[in-house]
C-alpha cells in the first residue's frame, strides 16, 4: 500500500468493493464497527486502509461473484485489487503480534459471525460458530495449536478430527467439513473468538454457556418453522421448576431438540446445596442433528449428559430404564406412523397424531415417585374423536393426570397455538388421588417483541406455587381455589364433562363466563394468527395472478431449443450395491436412502449413518450442495436437492446423484425432473413388472429443455413462489381447522347448552 493512505468517498468505495453505493450506505448504517469517516472541506472521506480491513471480513455471495473470481473471497480482496494494490494473500498478523485484550462475548460474538457469512448458509455459519465456541472451550489442547499457526493451511494442519464422546463410548464428530477450506476468513473468526474473555467456569452460568443459548436462539429465528425444535426459556424454567428436581433425581427428556430443557434443569440442580459433581442427564434424540447440537450446548453448560440417537416410538434407546422426573417439549400434532405392535398403557393413539403417544411414553418411564412435566398442543385435552377421548378417560380414570396448566398463547416464535402443560405421575403411583388440578395461566405473561410473549419470573413462581400449594393438600386437606385461576376437579366432575381437560372450564363458576375466559385467550391468539396469513396468502396470489398473466401473454423463454440429454449436463452416479450401516447408538457420516428423499428435498430425519471408518473410503459418493438424488427403483420420480448443511452425507443404495455443471441451474433440474412431462418420460422407459427400476443409462438420455441461466432462474423463482402461496394456505386451513376444535367445543358442551 502506499506509505500516506488515501482517502475516499462513498461512491469509490462502491465503485472499487464493485457494488451499488446503496449497499455501501447500508453497511454503514447497519454495522457499528464501520470506518468513520473525517470530513474535508465539507466532503466524507474514509481511510483506505481501514476500509479494506472492513471489507475483508465481508464474503462475497456466490451468486455476486465476477466470472474470474473464485468462491469464498471477500469484497475486501476485491477492493483492494480495484485498488492497483497487488498484495491479496497477505495473511493476518501471528497471534504473538496481535495479543488482543480481552471483549466482552456481546461485542464480539456477531462480528465472528460475519466472517462466516457469505459462502455458507446462516444456519451452516451458527452451527461452525457453536463448534469453535466448544474447541474454544472444552478443547484448549486444539485451540492452542490453530492459535500458533500463522497462515490458515497451517492452521487446518493444526486442527484434527474433534470427536465429541456420547452414550456407549461412541463419538460426535465436528468441525468435519473444514479439512480442504479455503476459507481465511475462517481464520480470523479463530481469532475474534480468542479475544472473548471466556474466563475460568464451565457451569451453566459461564460465558459458554451464554453464548451457547445465544447462537441457538439466532438458530431458531433463522431456521424458522422447518428447523429444530427450541422451547422458549421461560416455559423452560417454567418446565423445571414445576418438577423442582433434586440432586438425587433421574432426569430424561425424550425428544431433545437442542438440549435446552436437560440444561435448564442441571442449572435449578447445581444452585441446590452440595449438588454431587456426578450429577448427570439423559436424554434421545430424534436425529444426527439433534444429538450433536444438544451433546456440544449441554457440554458449554457444563452438564455431563447420557444422549442416544433415535426416535422414542420407533425404539425406546433407553429400555427397563426409568426416571423420577421427565421433561419434554414434543412436536405438536405430529403425523407420524404409531408402532401397532407396542403394549400401549392407555390404547392405541390415533394413526395421525402422535400427541398420546407422547403422553403414553412419558408415563410409561416414570419411578413409582415420579412426575412428568409434557407440553402439549390445547387440542389434546379437549377433542372429541373416539381414539383421543377415550385415552383421555383412561388416563383421568387411572389417576396419572395430576395437573393440566393453560400457558399464554405466543410463547412460541413460530406458532401462536394454545399450549398446556401436562404433569402426570406413574401408574404405580400411591396412593392416587381422585382429583386433578387445572391452573389456567393463559393470562399471564408479556410481550418480549412483536410477536412472542414470555412468562416473567413472578408469573412462573405464581404457577409452579400454586401446584406445590395442592401437593400440600396430598393427605386430604381441603384445597382452597383461587376463582379463574386454579381448581382441584375430581375424577367424577371431569367425566361429566366428557374427559375435557380444558382449565378454563373448571376455573370459573358459570357456563356464561366460559365463553369468556377459558377460549378467549385461545381464539384470539388463534385469529391472530389467521389474519396474519390470510393477508400474506392473498398477497402471495396476486403475484401469482400477475406472473400467470405474463406467462400466458409471452412464448416461453428458448422455446424453439433443441431439449438436451441429461447425461451431457449431470455427472450421473448410481449408489453403492450395499453398505455397512453404523450403531444407531454410534455417530457416523448420514446415508441418503429413497425414503429420505421428499418434497423436492432431502428430508433429515430418519437417517442411516455409516461408520466413519468406513465412510473414509467412499469419497466418491460424498455429496455436494446442489446435488440431485433421486431412487432408482420401487417408487420413481422423487427427487431430493442436497442443501448446505446436507454436504459430505454419502449417496446409499436404491439412490441415482446428478451434478450438473454450470450450464444447469440445479433447482431448476429438480422442478424440471419432477415435471409431469419428465415423469411420463421416465414411466414409460423403466423395467420390471414388480418393482420398476431404471439404469443410469436410460436416466441420461432423458431430453431436457435447457433455457439460458437467467431464464432458468427466473423459471424458479415463478415456480418458488407457488410453492410459497401453497405452504401459506395449508397454514391457513390448519389454523381455521383449530378455531373450528375451540369453537366445537364451546358450541357443542353441554354446558353452555343448558
Amino acid at each position: 500500500m502506499a506509505e500516506q493512505a488515501e482517502k475516499l468517498s462513498l461512491t469509490d468505495i462502491a465503485n472499487r468493493a464493485g457494488v451499488q453505493l446503496s449497499a455501501v450506505s447500508n453497511w454503514r448504517k447497519r454495522h457499528d464497527d464501520f470506518p468513520t469517516a473525517s470530513a474535508v472541506a465539507g466532503q466524507e472521506e474514509f481511510d483506505l486502509h481501514a476500509v479494506a480491513e472492513w471489507l475483508r471480513g465481508r464474503k462475497i455471495p456466490q451468486n455476486r461473484l465476477k466470472s474470474d473470481e473464485p468462491p469464498g473471497i471477500s469484497y475486501g480482496e476485491r477492493f483492494l485489487k480495484n485498488s492497483g494494490i497487488e498484495n491479496l494473500s497477505a495473511e493476518l498478523p501471528t497471534r504473538h503480534e496481535t495479543a488482543p485484550p480481552k471483549a466482552d462475548w456481546r461485542t464480539s460474538l456477531w462480528r465472528a459471525m460475519d466472517r462466516l457469512r457469505g459462502t455458507r448458509s446462516a444456519a451452516a455459519s451458527l452451527e461452525l460458530l457453536l463448534d469453535l465456541v466448544y474447541v474454544r472451550v472444552r478443547r484448549p489442547d486444539i485451540w492452542d495449536g490453530l492459535l500458533d499457526a500463522s497462515r490458515w493451511p497451517q492452521a487446518l494442519h493444526a486442527l484434527p478430527q474433534v470427536e465429541i464422546p456420547v452414550a456407549d463410548a461412541s463419538t460426535i464428530q465436528i468441525l468435519k467439513d473444514l479439512k480442504d477450506d479455503p476459507d481465511r476468513l475462517l481464520f480470523e473468526t479463530v481469532r475474534i473468538l480468542d479475544a472473548v474473555d471466556f474466563g475460568d467456569g464451565r457451569g451453566p452460568n459461564s460465558t459458554g454457556a451464554q453464548i451457547s443459548e445465544a447462537i441457538l436462539a439466532e438458530l431458531e429465528r433463522g431456521m424458522g418453522r422447518s428447523g429444530g425444535q427450541f422451547t422458549p426459556p421461560s416455559v423452560a424454567r417454567c418446565l423445571v421448576e414445576l418438577l423442582d428436581p433434586r440432586p438425587s433425581d433421574r432426569i430424561y427428556d425424550p425428544f431433545c431438540g437442542s438440549g435446552e430443557l436437560l440444561s435448564t434443569a442441571s442449572a435449578y440442580v447445581s444452585r441446590q446445596k452440595n449438588p454431587p459433581a456426578d450429577w448427570q442427564v439423559y436424554g434421545q434424540t430424534s436425529h444426527e442433528w439433534s444429538l450433536r447440537t444438544s451433546t456440544i450446548n449441554l457440554a458449554l453448560h457444563g452438564t455431563k449428559a447420557d444422549l442416544r440417537k433415535g426416535g422414542v416410538l420407533d425404539e425406546d434407546r433407553f429400555p427397563n430404564q426409568r426416571f423420577s422426573r421427565i421433561v419434554a417439549n414434543p412436536p405438536f400434532n405430529l403425523s407420524v406412523d404409531i408402532p401397532r405392535d407396542h403394549p400401549w398403557l392407555f390404547g392405541e393413539p390415533p394413526a395421525h397424531n402422535a400427541n398420546f403417544a407422547w403422553l403414553d411414553h412419558a408415563v410409561s418411564k416414570l419411578t413409582a415417585d415420579g412426575r412428568a412435566a409434557v407440553v402439549m398442543a390445547g387440542g389434546a385435552a379437549f377433542r372429541q374423536s373416539k381414539g383421543e377421548l377415550a385415552i383421555r378417560a383412561a388416563m383421568v380414570e387411572a389417576g396419572v393426570v395430576e395437573c393440566v396448566i393453560a400457558l399464554p398463547s405466543n410463547l412460541f416464535r413460530f406458532t401462536g397455538i394454545p399450549v398446556m402443560v401436562w404433569i402426570l405421575r406413574s401408574v404405580a403411583s400411591a396412593p392416587l388421588r381422585n382429583e386433578t388440578l387445572f391452573i389456567d395461566a393463559s393470562r399471564l405473561g408479556k410481550l418480549a417483541d412483536r410477536k412472542q410473549r414470555q412468562l416473567g419470573e413472578d408469573e412462573i413462581a405464581q404457577i409452579a406455587n400454586e401446584y406445590r400449594r395442592w401437593l400440600a393438600c396430598d393427605l386430604g386437606g381441603m384445597f382452597s381455589e383461587v376463582k379463574g385461576f386454579s381448581r382441584a376437579v375430581s375424577h367424577t366432575e371431569i367425566e361429566r364433562n366428557d374427559f375435557s381437560l380444558l382449565p378454563g372450564r373448571y376455573t370459573t363458576v358459570d357456563a356464561e363466563e366460559l365463553d369468556l375466559i377459558s377460549t378467549s385467550a385461545h381464539l384470539l391468539a388463534s385469529r391472530a394468527e389467521l389474519e396474519r396469513l390470510r393477508p400474506r396468502a392473498s398477497d402471495a396470489d396476486v403475484g401469482l395472478d400477475v406472473q400467470l398473466g405474463d406467462l400466458l401473454a409471452q412464448r416461453p423463454p428458448d422455446s424453439d431449443r433443441p431439449p438436451t440429454p441429461l447425461g451431457s449436463v449431470c455427472d450421473i452416479l448410481t449408489g453403492p450395491g450395499t453398505v455397512p450401516r453404523g450403531d444407531p447408538q454410534k455417530s457416523g457420516t448420514p446415508l441418503v436412502l429413497p425414503r429420505n428423499i421428499k418434497a423436492g428435498s432431502i428430508d433429515s430425519g430418519d437417517l442411516d449413518s455409516v461408520p466413519l471408518t468406513t465412510a473414509t473410503g467412499m469419497a466418491r459418493y460424498r455429496l455436494n450442495p446442489g446435488d440431485i438424488v433421486s431412487a432408482r427403483a420401487g417408487t420413481l420420480g422423487r427427487y431430493g436437492l442436497v442443501r448446505d448443511e446436507q454436504a459430505g452425507w454419502l449417496l446409499g443404495p436404491g439412490c441415482v446423484r446428478f451434478r450438473a455443471d454450470h450450464r444447469a441451474d440445479p433447482e431448476y433440474l429438480t422442478y424440471y425432473l419432477g415435471s409431469p412431462a419428465a415423469q411420463r418420460w421416465l414411466m414409460d422407459r423403466t423395467s420390471g413388472s414388480v418393482i420398476r427400476h431404471v439404469n443410469s443409462k436410460t436416466l441420461g438420455e432423458m431430453p431436457i429443455w435447457l433455457p439460458d441461466l437467467p431464464a432458468q432462474r427466473a423459471i424458479v423463482e415463478t415456480l418458488k413462489a407457488f410453492d410459497t402461496a401453497a405452504s401459506l394456505h395449508r397454514r391457513v386451513a390448519a389454523t381455521a381447522e383449530g378455531i373450528r376444535d375451540l369453537v366445537a367445543a364451546l358450541l357443542l358442551s353441554p354446558q353452555i347448552n343448558t
